[in-house]
């Protein structure tokens, strides 16, 4: 069966956090890890996906990227424009606008997927916003959807998985 591997990032002025979540269907294993990045760099944001899942090239991964909206009066706009294309062209991943993700992805999701809460804190809850808009990007993606169906149905009836959250 298709085992993902979701990657989660929320680029930032302070932290940019990041979440891996890597299915693995057929042993119902979830494995989740989370690394928070100083800043808005894109080249350690690589790197520190590729000590996550231990691969040298992103290609097999599944990225999902926060996309940033510019908003009037804020000084940041300039910096999180640049860094929507650095993070999607370094990493390869898709852009999703997080509008409404709040109300898309829960809190009891995010709690049965382990990514709710981290022993890492960040500057504005960033580990949860890469969480969930890794959580968005297989919602809306057929097959990982199928993935994350699956993993949710088996827990809320009984089938549980092995979770390993570091």
């Amino acid at each position: 069966m298709y085992t993902p591997t979701v990657i989660g990032v929320d680029p930032g002025i302070v932290h940019t956090g990041i979440v891996s979540l890597e299915f693995e269907p057929d042993d119902r294993r979830l494995t989740v890890a989370h690394r928070v990045i100083d800043g808005l760099d894109a080249t350690a944001a690589h790197a520190a996906i590729t000590d996550m899942v231990g691969r040298p090239s992103l290609s097999t991964l599944d990225i999902f990227i926060e996309e940033y909206r510019p908003r009037s009066g804020f000084g940041v706009n300039q910096p999180m424009m640049v860094a929507n294309a650095e993070f999607k062209s370094e990493l390869g991943g898709t852009l999703r606008p997080n509008t409404g993700v709040t109300k898309v992805v829960s809190r009891e999701l995010m709690e049965l997927c382990h990514v709710w809460s981290f022993s890492t804190t960040t500057h504005h809850q960033d580990l949860r916003s890469a969480a969930r808009i890794a959580l968005l990007g297989m919602m809306l993606e057929p097959a990982l959807n199928k993935v994350l169906y699956t993993y949710a149905t088996d827990n809320i009836d009984g089938r549980d998985w092995n979770v390993q959250a570091n």
